[in-house]
């Protein structure tokens, strides 16, 4: 979905799988070259492959200089990107104070 030029905002389910980032992954595809913003808030459940997607296309939409950000992250993704050891400005907005 496009939120204005440039601009790609996703929203994730509440239980992201391996078969639900296959889904994502198309979407991400579809976005690439624009600024992303992913609606996090819902999700009860992730996948380590899922995870592993989301921080692939973070690093990817960096690289490209594209911002990305992942909005309001449930404690969910919080704690299972946590736990898998994943930056700490992962989930975090590039211009955010610390």
């Amino acid at each position: 979905m496009s939120d204005g030029p440039g601009v790609t905002v996703l929203g994730l389910a509440s239980s992201l799988d391996p078969a639900s980032g296959e889904a994502l992954l198309g979407e991400l595809r579809r976005a690439r070259n624009t600024a992303l913003v992913i609606e996090a808030g819902d999700v009860t459940r992730v996948s380590t492959p899922v995870l592993q997607l989301l921080l692939s296309a973070w690093m990817t939409w960096r690289s490209d200089g594209h911002d990305f950000h992942i909005a309001s992250p449930s404690q969910a993704l919080a704690e299972a990107a946590a736990l898998l050891g994943l930056p700490a400005d992962f989930l975090a907005r590039p211009d955010a104070s610390p």
